[in-house]
């Protein structure tokens, strides 16, 4: 808290832990409503190198990897460090899964 309120970071990695359950890449919670609502954090949010995938692939939390992708960009992850988003965006935009608009936030 205090290097985003003090130390003004320009980004933030969320990890490949989970936060009360939900993965932190995941977790909306934590990402917006703690670091850019309460802390006043404005930076990019990158993720862990392939936490982004770790939401489907180790902690299980969503059934499809095109859940996992809707969950990292609407919870507010910025940056994929790995490849996980951008396997599997295009078909979570065709599924319906994610919108334009999702993508466009991030």
């Amino acid at each position: 808290q205090a290097c985003v309120e003090k130390g003004r970071v320009t980004s933030l990695m969320c990890s490949y832990n989970a936060v009360n359950g939900v993965p932190s890449c995941a977790n909306d919670w934590l990402l917006t409503m703690v670091a850019r609502e309460s802390w006043g954090f404005d930076g990019a949010i990158v993720s862990d190198c392939d936490a982004d995938s770790d939401v489907f692939n180790s902690h299980h939390y969503t059934t499809t990897p095109e859940e996992a992708v809707r969950d990292v960009l609407r919870a507010g992850t910025d940056v994929d460090c790995g490849g996980f988003v951008s396997q599997y965006a295009l078909s979570a935009l065709q599924k319906g899964v994610i919108t334009e608009a999702d993508l466009d936030a991030r």
